[in-house]
């Protein structure tokens, strides 16, 4: 008997059965936005940034313009963790209007970036420690990558994590945008990064990828270098656990580069710098030891222009333009950064030292005619008036007293004898009693200690004339109205300034090429004053003949106190790899005493140069000159003024003797 429930019940358990079978050996598609998958990746970056990023600082987390649901599950994660460390402080930021594409050719081309120019308006903020970027497309990294180099928390040292989210059909696609990524980064000089991307296969497993930037001698991190087929797993995410305990931030710089070369920017400026081998060179002694102890090649592009200076839009001139346009490593020759170079590049430890201080002309020589009076002080002349006055006045009581046949009336005959005496003659009349002759012996003793006391200093002062009064501070630099100036960077230190001096200064400021020109200036045409370095002042005397007179001496006059001390350093672009252990290495260079070899070494040569010097303005010289009128000058006024006195005195007896 046919029964309706009971055909229900076949059908439904044939249903069943089908749908049963249908779903045996099947595997279960899960979906890549969906909750199991983002929650891996947070996981994943958790693990990453609690392995990796030990020490305190700041994240710097940016966002993608359109942020997907799965992006934004994932960076809300990822916050949580790092807020409940209470461990880094956390900036977020995303691309904004200023932002233009970076890289968007897919690296082919060296992003030309001036950090000056293009960066945000500068403000007291930290440098980030650590950089987390989570984004779906590539064409999302070109504009983070923007934001990233023009933030004032950019730091290219800093340690890199980007998540490449991008979930697409093929591995070798996205194996080639973390190419992209990483070139594009490294040309920015940034080394710590790595990529995190999905397998396409298995989206709950992700491969972590970074590179070897520098792999001497076939690739020394040129910026025209390829990264094609050099990225490597560094680690493994599988289902949101890190599969290998380790730090995926190992020093990416060999310590040995066999040979590859750096090119370096040197400014010419002796002592430091020059293309010449015979110069001292000891900057470049320096740096010469640096890259021999890293097996570098160094190849000096020398160039005679100026550091540079930071206009008003934040461009750069001068060897830091150069520098900016990737011509050369590293930037050096004399260079003192101040804080603008500071904020926009890079900079090493100190290894040298030197101080600036105003040059300005030697006063000139007093009248030679001034001899015959400076000899002896103010008061060794009153001395001397009052004793003379006393001798003659003694003579004529004496001889009175004492009877003696020779005495006179007349006291100007005293005086006459006294002057004699002064003079080392014997006098016209010589007394005959015992009494007057012993006053008379020791009369001419003190004239004889006298005379020669005068001659002595007579010659000093005729073979080395004074000086007028000597310009030595730089309020009477300005007073005296002298043109002054020095190198194009020192004009800045006087800007911003409500000295008045200063403020002088600055607009009557002369930008200096050439400090030996300019020296010239000073010691030679007398019309110029100069701040420069000692170190370049000390080296210029010592080879340029013009400044020195023909008995060794300077013909200008530098300020005994210092304007200021810098440091000299190296500057390269903001975060160049190599900057880090090129400090450590000077460091201990300045610790074993290179540094004060260099410095022995600089000194012994100004002593050879210096010797040099004046046996060429010896042998130049070496004739002796005849006495000149300018010499004698002050014996030819003595002689004018005993002419024109005798001639009065002498008209005023005839008046005298005609009445």
């Amino acid at each position: 008997m046919y029964s309706p429930s009971l055909n229900s019940c076949q059908i439904i358990r044939t249903m069943l059965l089908v749908i049963l079978f249908l779903s045996v050996g099947a595997t279960a598609r899960i979906n890549p936005h969906g909750p199991t998958v983002v929650s891996d990746f947070a996981n994943c970056v958790k693990g990453l940034v609690e392995a990796n990023f030990g020490e305190p600082g700041l994240i710097y987390i940016v966002n993608t313009n359109n942020v997907s649901t799965p992006v934004a599950a994932i960076r809300n994660a990822i916050l949580k963790t790092i807020h409940e460390k209470l461990k880094y402080s956390v900036k977020i930021a995303q691309p904004t209007k200023k932002d233009k594409e970076m890289c968007s050719n897919s690296g082919i081309k060296v992003p030309e970036m001036n950090f000056g120019l293009f960066m945000d308006n500068f403000e007291a903020t930290p440098l980030a420690d650590y950089f987390i970027a989570i984004l779906e497309e590539f064409k999302d990294f070109t504009y983070i990558a923007s934001r990233l180099t023009r933030t004032r928390s950019w730091n290219p040292q800093a340690l890199f994590i980007l998540v490449y989210f991008g979930i697409t059909d093929s591995d070798v696609q996205n194996i080639k945008h973390a190419e992209d990524m990483l070139l594009c980064l490294f040309k920015v000089n940034v080394v710590n990064v790595v990529v995190i991307i999905p397998e396409v296969k298995n989206v709950r497993k992700a491969n972590v990828f970074s590179w070897q930037p520098y792999d001497p001698p076939k690739y020394c991190g040129y910026y025209n270098e390829s990264i094609k087929n050099r990225l490597y797993v560094e680690n493994v995410c599988e289902q949101g656990i890190v599969k290998y305990k380790k730090n995926i931030f190992e020093s990416k710089l060999p310590d040995d580069m066999k040979g590859c070369v750096f090119e370096v920017l040197a400014l010419e400026r002796q002592p430091f710098v020059s293309r010449y081998p015979e110069d001292p060179n000891i900057e470049k002694i320096l740096i010469n030891q640096l890259a021999q102890r890293f097996n570098i090649s160094v190849r000096y592009e020398h160039q005679t222009s100026f550091r540079g200076e930071k206009a008003f839009d934040g461009d750069w001139d001068g060897a830091l333009k150069d520098l900016m346009n990737k011509k050369g490593h590293i930037l050096l020759g004399g260079i003192f950064p101040d804080d603008e170079v500071h904020q926009d590049f890079e900079s090493s430890s100190t290894y040298l030292a030197d101080s600036y201080t105003w040059v300005v002309p030697r006063a000139l020589h007093q009248p030679i005619w001034l001899a015959l009076f400076i000899i002896f002080q103010r008061t060794v002349w009153m001395v001397v008036i009052a004793c003379f006055v006393f001798i003659a006045l003694s003579w004529k009581i004496l001889a009175k007293l004492s009877r003696d046949p020779t005495y006179r009336n007349n006291l100007g005959h005293y005086f006459i004898n006294t002057w004699i005496s002064n003079l080392g003659f014997c006098a016209y009349s010589r007394p005959v009693t015992d009494s007057l002759r012993v006053f008379f012996v020791f009369i001419n003793i003190y004239c004889v200690l006298l005379l020669t006391g005068y001659q002595t200093k007579l010659i000093d002062v005729l073979t080395n004339p004074c000086f007028e009064y000597q310009i030595s501070t730089v309020q009477e630099l300005v007073e005296s109205g002298v043109k002054c100036g020095g190198s194009e960077e020192l004009h800045d230190l006087f800007e911003n300034s409500t000295d008045p001096f200063d403020i002088y200064l600055l607009e009557e400021w002369v930008d200096v090429l050439d400090i030996k020109d300019a020296m010239i200036d000073v010691a030679v045409h007398r019309n110029f004053s100069l701040l420069c370095s000692r170190l370049e002042l000390a080296y210029v005397s010592a080879i340029i003949p013009e400044l020195s007179d023909k008995f060794g001496n300077y013909k200008y006059f530098a300020f005994p106190s210092n304007v200021f001390t810098v440091p000299m350093e190296i500057v390269a672009l903001r975060g160049f790899p190599f900057m880090k252990p090129f400090s450590s290495t000077l460091s201990y260079f300045r610790q074993y005493g290179v540094n004060e070899r260099v410095r022995a070494y600089f000194a012994g040569y100004l002593l050879r140069q210096r010797a040099r010097l004046m046996n060429e303005l010896e042998s130049e010289y070496s004739r002796r000159d005849a006495l000149s009128v300018l010499t004698l000058q002050g014996g030819y006024l003595a002689l004018l003024f005993g002419y024109v006195s005798g001639t009065l005195v002498l008209i005023i007896e005839i008046i005298v003797n005609t009445k």
